[in-house]
């Protein structure tokens, strides 16, 4: 059960993140952060919580809206249960983060890709350098180059500046009693 909600919550999840973060004008490109969005799903597939943590900014809810379609989808396991799923990107500069995941969870799928930030606090380049697990998660190139990271102090610089950005998708089932 927990692969399949992952990957019905994939869209949602990277939306939310995307919502979370629209408000903050320019990303730092000059010291690591991270945001993550975790969300909790029962065991008849109805979303039950959901929280948006980040280094950058206060913790805060969020929402998460199910189909009928994917609660019923996702709908296979006892009422009693629920399956945690943390959605989570890692920015370092100069070299990939190599933290690893809480203790208990489940890495279900992992994406590193090397950024170049330009001077104007652009992504000119990204390539993926690895990739793990049985998902990919949906931020990948595309994404990371719509961000914008503050502008270099060395504006005219003629190399860009090196970075990491890992995408990690994550959880774990627990049933109450």
């Amino acid at each position: 059960m927990l692969r399949m909600i992952a990957a019905l919550g994939l869209a949602s999840a990277a939306t939310i993140a995307t919502a979370a973060t629209t408000n903050i004008a320019a990303l730092d490109s000059a010291a690591p952060w991270w945001e993550k969005v975790t969300v909790t799903i029962s065991g008849d597939g109805q979303p039950q919580a959901c929280q948006f943590e980040s280094s950058i900014k206060a913790t805060q809810p969020c929402d998460v809206v199910a189909s009928p379609a994917a609660v019923a989808k996702a709908a296979s396991g006892p009422k009693d249960s629920y399956t945690r799923i943390t959605f989570e990107r890692r920015f370092s500069p100069n070299t990939p983060d190599p933290t690893g995941l809480p203790t208990g969870d489940t890495l279900l799928g992992q994406q590193v890709m090397a950024l170049a930030i330009g001077a104007k606090g652009t992504v000119d380049n990204c390539e993926i350098v690895s990739a793990s697990g049985d998902m990919r998660p949906e931020y990948g190139c595309k994404e990371a180059s719509a961000e914008k990271f503050h502008a270099s102090a060395q504006t005219g610089a003629a190399t860009a500046k090196k970075a990491y950005m890992t995408i990690l998708v994550y959880g774990h089932s627990e049933h109450v009693v």
